[in-house]
């Protein structure tokens, strides 16, 4: 089985066919999507979901990978209390006739504004959460390549979490940029990104152990 995202329609002049708008209220969560001609688009499954939402406060010192529920036609929802500020939402989708690119979409929490993440480069590469300790291997980050990374798990294997054994999300300093990012295979923990420009940003990377799954988190710089 090959999980990676297969775009049907690469368009690569960046125009999206699929309008996406992220609300929040009372805990919950809803976006709701709609294509060019005003219909709900239908959407492939990736990674065993139809849709990946990830969510980062607008430091990126708050991250939430989260799968929306569809709840009507066109409308997916989750519940998931947010503290006040400004974050970015990302909506993971593959629609499976439209076009579609993944932008933030800015959703303001009460009326605090967060500012935007100063991010400085790693010096630690291993990190450990809940007794499970990772290590990103020596990354050379530059733009316009397949840039590996290669996480050493300390001898444990990590549990397969929606159908590979990590998945790892990436959004630049400005948390305008959302990285898609492939595993080289079901049953590995390297992957690989492509970083559009140089600058900072910020790696995610998710591992399950003992059902619960761990975020680890890296800045890497880019170069050109």
């Amino acid at each position: 089985m090959d999980h990676s995202h297969h775009h049907h329609h690469h368009n690569h002049s960046g125009e999206s066919e699929v309008k996406v708008d992220v609300t929040y209220k009372d805990g919950k969560i809803s976006i709701a999507l709609e294509d060019n001609a005003g219909k709900a688009p239908e959407l492939a499954l990736a990674h065993e979901k139809e849709m990946h939402f990830i969510m980062v406060s607008n430091d990126l010192e708050q991250y939430y990978h989260l799968h929306p529920e569809k709840e009507q036609e066109g409308l997916y929802t989750i519940n998931q209390p947010l503290k006040d500020g400004t974050y970015k939402a990302f909506v993971d989708i593959t629609s499976k006739e439209k076009a579609y690119q993944v932008a933030p979409s800015p959703v303001q929490v009460g009326t605090e504004e967060t500012g935007k993440a100063v991010l400085k480069p790693d010096d630690d590469w291993t990190k450990e959460v809940d007794g499970k300790t990772v290590t990103l291997e020596d990354v050379k980050a530059e733009t316009g390549k397949a840039v590996p990374l290669d996480f050493n798990m300390h001898g444990e294997t990590p549990e397969p979490y929606l159908g590979a054994l990590g998945h790892v999300v990436i959004v630049d300093e400005a948390a305008e940029q959302y990285i898609h990012v492939h595993p080289d295979s079901d049953d590995t923990t390297t992957f690989h990104a492509h970083f559009p420009k140089q600058g900072m940003y910020k790696i995610w990377s998710e591992f399950e152990f003992n059902n619960k799954v761990h975020t680890y988190s890296f800045n890497i710089e880019v170069s050109k």
